[in-house]
């Protein structure tokens, strides 16, 4: 809602208008990127053509595994699938370590069907300072 002086009667601005105002101002400057493992929330501002990158982090991957969402289901299920098949599964926990970093790759594939520029997913915080094994966990 805005009044300008002597110009008759008050402009009413949505808040969707006023919003994809601001990200348009934004992208003028800057790269946007979306930090979200919600395809719904990335697909509505991607959509703007405003938003070019987009980054997901572990606790974003594991909410989209737990949501119950046909969509995640079928991401958890291939990651799943794809950790028991593999030779690195060789026992319980590192198979489950491996469904979850495959989890991860399967999130960020989607993202990136979604947003056409760089797509990151941050790596375990317990790697942050371990240069060798946050390669080779992203190798995997």
């Amino acid at each position: 809602f805005s009044v300008q002086p002597g110009k008759g009667a008050p402009t009413v601005t949505t808040s969707t208008s006023l919003h994809a105002s601001q990200l348009e101002q934004l992208s003028k400057v800057t790269t946007l990127s979306i930090d979200s493992g919600d395809l719904n929330v990335i697909e509505k501002y991607a959509s703007t053509g405003f938003i070019t990158d987009a980054t997901t982090n572990p606790l974003f991957v594991s909410q989209a595994g737990l949501s119950g969402d046909p969509i995640y289901a079928k991401l958890v299920d291939d990651a799943v699938a794809f950790a028991i098949a593999s030779e690195e599964s060789i026992d319980e926990e590192s198979t489950v370590a491996l469904a979850i970093d495959r989890l991860a790759v399967n999130l960020g594939a989607s993202i990136a069907s979604i947003v056409k520029g760089y797509i990151s997913t941050e790596v375990n915080p317990k790697l942050a300072f371990d240069v060798d094994a946050s390669i080779s966990r992203g190798r995997r």
